[in-house]
């Protein structure tokens, strides 16, 4: 190939993962194995009650006890459910960022299976966090601090999925006049909406946007 693949960090708008944790205070970070395991059930129970009742219907309270916590404890790890919600969030990204955004050559000659597996993966870790991306959406409509910061989740979501389809246009039979910057904010807005509904049959939603990606890229 004339070309290679992009790698991340070449200067393109977005490239920077946003840091949700900037400028939080937190309370001492448990040390005591007892400690932690309370930390994370309060983070499960949260994860839970926000999918079932949303943001601003699920209180501290209702948190503390779903996880088995005193509400006095819940303040030995957090120091509001913002922070709380802050957290979940920052665990999201580290799993989206955690997927893979590069390819290998020989993955390069088998475009389609490798969008499905990518969709595939991308949709299952979204899913396992709707709770917190519910909570999310409502708490951004409510706070300006957090509506900047989702911008900058989503640049970063669409600039993750752009370097994937140019190293995929770098496969044979791709094409090389698709806008790939308009493609990815699409796509990357398409995965963020179907965060907030997990399917009970999502092969054919995969299916779909393989489909979607594939004959934009490859027909």
């Amino acid at each position: 190939m004339s070309q290679s693949t992009p790698e991340p960090g070449d200067g393109i708008a977005g490239n920077v993962r946003p840091d949700l944790l900037a400028g939080q205070h937190f309370p001492p970070p448990p040390q005591q194995e007892r400690s932690r395991r309370k930390r994370d059930a309060l983070l499960e129970a949260a994860l839970a009650l926000f999918a079932e009742k949303g943001y601003e219907a699920t209180s501290i309270e209702e948190i503390a006890h779903r996880a088995g916590v005193a509400v006095g404890g819940f303040y030995q790890h957090f120091a509001s459910k913002r922070q709380l919600l802050l957290v979940l969030m920052n665990r999201l990204l580290d799993e989206v960022e955690s997927l893979p955004a590069q390819l290998s050559p020989d993955q390069l000659d088998y475009p389609r299976a490798v969008i499905e597996q990518v969709v595939r993966q991308g949709l299952l870790t979204d899913w396992a966090y709707v709770g917190a991306y519910r909570a999310w959406r409502e708490a951004v409509v409510q706070e300006r601090e957090l509506q900047a910061l989702h911008v900058s989740i989503e640049e970063w979501t669409a600039w993750r999925i752009e370097m994937m389809l140019r190293a995929m246009q770098q496969g044979p039979g791709a094409r090389s006049d698709v806008d790939l910057v308009t493609m990815a904010a699409i796509v990357s807005l398409l995965f963020w909406r179907l965060a907030e509904t997990p399917l009970d049959e999502p092969d054919a939603v995969i299916a779909s946007i393989t489909d979607l990606i594939y004959h934009a890229l490859f027909t």
